[in-house]
């Protein structure tokens, strides 16, 4: 049986953000998704305010003219609106007002947040709680780039505890990455929901997601790796609920010096 893939996070529709620059690359990240079992996707162009003001609109537009290059170029796919916000104060002002993306008009957002903690402006787990109480199902955008992640990986455990989802990058899965130990650590706890491509160009962000498929398949088994690839993005696409593993807390490594 042939497998099939649901990219739920990447930056494939052109001149809209820092990802695909040209039609012409755009088709070209379309047809190499397509060609790896990427059966569905989910655009997630940035939002952030003052730099990529990418609104539910001018999505929505840009969602119907890939949706014409599909049909164009034959490509087999489908698509569906979605957008990466960068959390603020004002996400959920913006969100009930109908001027963000939500994936596919569902409740789940895709949420990213600073990099450095030092750098983070706002209280981000209050911001969280305060989208999760209006009704939206938060998935955090790759935690494992997170300073608060390698600070200490169960700031992941924490979030998920709370009710949040993890969606981590596929690179990361690969041995030589640099974040690699840390999605082990997410994956060893069952503190995973989603893998995506987080897909920006060809060449060092391409959208190919069986090889990651296939270390989590090796790894952790094939239900687990159906429900990071398919079964999760599926549920989100249909705004349906996830499902979700038994998860725990990462265990700190013990040293004694003699």
């Amino acid at each position: 049986m042939k497998l099939k893939f649901i990219d739920m996070h990447n930056h494939i529709m052109y001149g809209i953000d820092d990802g695909a620059k040209t039609l012409e690359e755009t088709i070209q990240l379309l047809k190499l998704a397509a060609n790896t079992n990427v059966e569905q996707l989910i655009v997630t162009p940035h939002f952030k305010e003052n730099i990529f003001h990418n609104q539910k609109n001018n999505i929505e537009t840009k969602v119907n003219e890939i949706k014409q290059i599909l049909l164009e170029h034959n490509i087999d796919m489908n698509i569906y609106p979605g957008s990466e916000i960068f959390l603020s104060k004002n996400t959920l002002d913006l969100l009930n007002n109908q001027k963000l993306q939500t994936l596919n008009n569902s409740q789940y957002v895709l949420i990213e947040t600073h990099m450095v903690k030092d750098y983070q402006m706002i209280n981000v787990r209050e911001e969280l709680y305060n989208l999760k109480i209006d009704g939206y199902q938060v998935i955090l955008a790759h935690p494992e780039r997170y300073e608060n992640t390698r600070i200490d990986p169960n700031f992941v455990y924490d979030l998920v505890s709370d009710g949040y989802y993890m969606q981590i990058n596929v690179n990361s899965l690969k041995e030589n990455h640099p974040n690699h130990k840390i999605v082990k650590k997410l994956l060893d706890n069952n503190l995973v929901h989603f893998v995506a491509s987080d897909s920006h160009n060809l060449s060092n962000r391409p959208p190919l997601l069986d090889k990651g498929y296939q270390f989590v398949e090796k790894h952790y088994g094939k239900d687990y790796a159906n429900d990071l690839f398919y079964n999760n993005p599926l549920s989100v696409i249909n705004n349906e609920q996830i499902k979700i593993r038994d998860f725990q807390k990462i265990k700190s490594k013990k040293f004694f010096f003699f």
